[in-house]
């Protein structure tokens, strides 16, 4: 066990925890590989053409069929070395901020480290498994290379390979790209280096292109024969009309859920509510910097990406990856000068509301424990999901037993 100034490091020992119970459900889903529905959805690849997201399942369908590997060994070890990845980079990042219970309470928020672990839709947690895992370790990556070096270059060609690279695993992150520009201008001003234009010019072409591309290729495909491809190579049964598939080359203008029948108003209400520490971090920026080019970015960052809640339905996934997001940038702005913004912003809170470190502590504890998120944006959130976790996993763990 580690210890900070001869004292616990609840932190990392929390951490170690959390990690420990992905680790067990990615065992779990090795184990039930047969029974996993988004294996479908991470499976699909570029036999039939050009298909958005198709990079992943390339990768693992090649690997499978030239090395005989067989296709739920490459899915698991992917997997574990993607959240060893995650959590390490995870404690790297935050092992340096002063800690108290606004520390704790951004970190181990519901919709962050805890929302993958509900199972919600189907029998097991298969949020674990979803690609955005991966786009958060590489976004993760991104901000521990600008922390730990300073060419200019390197850091530039990296940050615009990581872009190209995660939008062929997941076309959603062309949505992201304000963040990954937000990240490079906070490297930038750390080390006092001047913007360049050339650069910017590089970056939004490639960006542009990207986009443009996709939407070239959207539908262009032949579905069927990667379906069938799938199942002669590996022996699955899947098939056109699955879910997971069937809304691939649906049309764009027919997925926007505003003009879907029975959608409500309050839907996007209710789900400002429980993006409360995105807002909240949003005020931490404003009261703490005056960097007007930063705000801007990060501000943007956050509009951009709320465009996904018009054509897709599963508004929890992406409050989550859009949370993480903004953690994680708010996190590399502050890492150097203001390790004790928790600390600093904590103290106000306890001296308006009255209230002991020790009550806050409890406040914070109950918080992060009593609630996640459901799936879709008509399901209400989930009342003691800590708990309904913990007997999750004990029935994973009677089932691997018994």
């Amino acid at each position: 066990m580690k210890t900070s100034n001869n004292k616990i490091n609840f932190y990392f020992i929390i951490l170690l925890a959390v990690f420990t119970v992905y680790l067990f459900n990615i065992l779990v889903f090795h184990i039930n590989f047969e029974e996993l529905i988004g294996v479908k959805g991470l499976l699909v690849n570029y036999d039939g053409g050009f298909i958005r997201r198709g990079l992943l399942g390339e990768i693992i369908t090649s690997l499978s069929l030239n090395f005989s590997f067989q296709i739920k060994n490459i899915f698991t070890s992917l997997h574990l070395i993607n959240y060893i990845l995650f959590f390490s980079l995870n404690y790297y990042l935050f092992k340096k901020f002063e800690k108290n219970f606004l520390f704790y309470f951004f970190i181990f928020s519901p919709i962050y480290l805890f929302y993958p672990l509900v199972a919600v839709t189907t029998k097991y947690a298969e949020h674990i498994i979803q690609r955005e895992a991966y786009i958060l370790t590489m976004f993760l990556s991104l901000v521990i290379l600008n922390l730990n070096y300073k060419n200019r270059k390197l850091v530039l060609v990296l940050s615009l390979m990581t872009v190209v690279f995660s939008t062929f695993l997941y076309e959603l992150t062309i949505l992201c790209y304000p963040f990954f520009f937000t990240i490079y201008y906070i490297f930038l001003k750390k080390n006092n280096f001047s913007i360049n234009y050339f650069e910017i010019l590089i970056a939004l072409f490639i960006c542009s292109s990207l986009i443009i591309f996709h939407l070239s290729f959207y539908g262009e495909n032949n579905l069927t024969l990667m379906i069938d491809n799938l199942n002669s190579n590996f022996g699955f049964n899947y098939k056109n009309s699955d879910l997971l598939y069937s809304w691939l080359n649906k049309d764009i203008s027919k997925q926007i859920i505003f003009f879907i029948g029975g959608f409500k108003l309050n839907y996007i209400l209710k789900y400002l509510f429980y993006s409360h520490p995105i807002i909240l971090l949003i005020i931490i920026n404003h009261n703490f910097i005056e960097d007007k080019i930063y705000l801007f970015l990060f501000n943007i960052s956050i509009l951009s990406f709320t465009v996904v809640f018009a054509i897709a339905t599963d508004w929890a996934r992406f409050v989550h990856i859009l949370y993480s997001l903004c953690l994680i940038t708010f996190a590399f702005y502050f890492y150097s000068e203001k390790k004790d913004i928790f600390i600093n912003k904590g103290k106000s809170v306890l001296l308006k509301l009255r209230i002991s470190p020790k009550i806050a502590n409890l406040i914070v504890f109950i918080y992060c424990i009593i609630w996640n998120l459901k799936h879709t944006y008509w399901q209400n959130h989930l009342s003691y999901a800590f708990f309904k976790i913990i007997k999750q996993n004990l029935l994973y763990f009677n089932e691997l037993i018994f």
